[in-house]
């Protein structure tokens, strides 16, 4: 049904060609979707220092939700990048466990150079 807001968004596939337009499609979406930064930056793990001084200003358990929180969105962009990849690219990026690392590895095999 056209116009029903539906959220599913339909990825590009990349199967190994034009990486440089899969690359830019691929940068809309994670925006649209607001993921880019924790796929352009990963996930940040706070020092010690910076722990301590959250889990003072809140609970411990308001820190650990607010990490499940990060990590179910690094999960989904992880899935969206996954998707978005033929069967024959997967297995370059099958063993990354977060989206930055997967981002990382297309990136790296697949970018023109600067």
């Amino acid at each position: 049904m056209a116009g029903s807001g539906s959220s599913e968004v339909r990825t590009p596939i990349f199967s190994g060609e034009n990486y440089e337009f899969w690359r830019i499609k691929m940068v809309t979406i994670f925006k649209s979707l607001g993921l880019w930064s924790l796929v352009e930056k990963g996930i940040s793990t706070p020092d010690s220092k910076k722990k301590k001084k959250k889990v003072e200003e809140s609970t411990e358990e308001e820190a650990d939700a607010e990490m499940i929180v990060v990590l179910m969105k690094d999960a989904k962009a992880l899935g969206i990048i996954q998707n978005a990849v033929s069967d024959q690219i997967f297995p370059r990026i099958a063993n990354a466990d977060s989206a930055k690392m997967a981002w990382n590895l297309l990136y790296s095999e697949y970018h023109g150079g600067d």
